[in-house]
């Protein structure tokens, strides 16, 4: 097993100081618990405006989403799973049951299943949804399905190469955790169920696939993931290595949501640890002036914002100094950046804009592209932000 630390640190860019709401000046204890709630509001409302505004439109995809792939009106599937898990994270540490209650209906009429390809990383993360429910007290939870397609998964493990083929048709290395995307999608369901269900096994699949996946993706240079083993030798309008903003945000809130749930005296913990601390410091070295993310996050040409990496960022940032996993200025001064930026490009009806599309690899975005995807890192963003703001 490598050391995800074994290499040499990047040396920190400087990075501008952008202003967060917090009052930056001393002012008597009074105002400050003032200043404090203000913040409160302003995240709840730009956070909710943003939930409300997907939740009306969950079924009006065709006039509100550039690009619809045929994952996108899946219940089940990832891209509305993120924005599920997103809501589900967000409206528990707000307590707001409304939003889970709307989740729960949906879980309801899904009969509590993960989506229907075996193997698919893709369809795992709705069980990420289904655990969460399951602990806030959802009545009608059903863990059962989910726990069958796990328990299918260890009795016929598979075994394929971890090299991404360019055939559409070939199903290659989709059966396992082969590109960046897939460490968000599958790994903390399995550790969530190891816990939830007293089940080691899941715990060891988990940690054995996700150890393959980061032995061959992770850049033990440059602190970053491949989306997938295409892009290794693949480089950018810049000439820079291809590391694509949201397929190592996937990796980062991967990492963020599999702490959440693994057992802290797990001794395998540590090897999660330094993976985020890794890429927590190779994040905040490349963040934008702006508090953005470039798509293509080597980049050094002028390129637009993209909020679905930045997204999960500023999550994983957020977390990490919450859990005192991360501790210092430059990191609170990135996640600060990040949330205000985020905020910056949601419009008064509640959308984000520049979401990347539906994609592979760095690409143009545009300012009213959105995703549910999008929304759901937000909110993920969100939750850690206001405990960041208000500790």
């Amino acid at each position: 097993m490598r050391n995800p630390l074994s290499a040499a640190g990047l040396v920190l860019a400087p990075m501008a100081m952008l202003l967060s709401s917090c009052a930056t000046v001393p002012v008597p204890a009074t105002q400050n618990v003032m200043a404090e709630q203000h913040t409160r509001a302003e995240i709840r409302e730009v956070a909710n405006r943003a939930a409300n505004w997907q939740l009306a439109n969950l079924d009006n995809l065709e006039e509100t989403i550039r690009y619809i792939s045929r994952e996108t009106p899946n219940k089940r599937g990832w891209v509305m799973g993120t924005f599920f898990l997103g809501l589900a994270d967000y409206a528990q540490r707000t307590d707001q049951p409304l939003y889970l209650q709307s989740l729960t209906r949906i879980a309801d009429d899904q009969d509590w299943r993960l989506g229907d390809r075996l193997y698919h990383a893709d369809d795992h993360l709705i069980g990420q949804v289904y655990f969460a429910l399951d602990r806030a007290g959802v009545a009608s939870a059903d863990l059962a399905p989910t726990q069958a397609t796990l328990d299918a998964i260890l009795a016929d493990r598979p075994t394929n190469q971890m090299m991404h083929p360019d055939v559409e048709s070939d199903p290659g290395c989709a059966r396992r955790w082969c590109w960046s995307d897939a460490l968000f999608m599958a790994p903390a369901t399995w550790w969530d169920a190891a816990s939830t269900l007293n089940n080691a096994a899941y715990a060891d699949f988990a940690h054995e696939e996700f150890v393959v996946a980061t032995d061959l993706l992770f850049d033990q240079e440059v602190g970053l993931y491949y989306r997938d083993s295409r892009f290794f030798d693949r480089r950018g309008a810049d000439g820079e290595k291809l590391f694509w903003s949201r397929g190592n945000g996937w990796v980062y809130g991967g990492l963020v949501n599999i702490l959440q749930v693994m057992d802290v005296n797990d001794p395998r913990r540590d090897y999660y640890i330094s993976l985020f601390r890794r890429m927590s410091d190779s994040l905040v070295a490349i963040q934008t002036d702006e508090g953005m993310w470039r798509a293509s996050l080597l980049a050094t040409s002028e390129t637009p914002p993209e909020t679905s990496g930045t997204g999960f960022f500023t999550y994983g940032l957020a977390w990490g100094l919450n859990e005192g996993v991360l501790v210092g200025d430059r990191y609170e001064t990135a996640a600060n950046a990040g949330w205000d930026a985020l905020v910056a490009n949601v419009d008064a009806d509640g959308r984000l804009g520049y979401v990347q599309q539906v994609g592979d690899q760095p690409e143009g975005v545009q300012p009213d592209d959105t995703q549910l995807y999008g929304v759901g890192a937000f909110l993920l963003a969100a939750g850690q932000i206001e405990r960041l703001r208000t500790r």
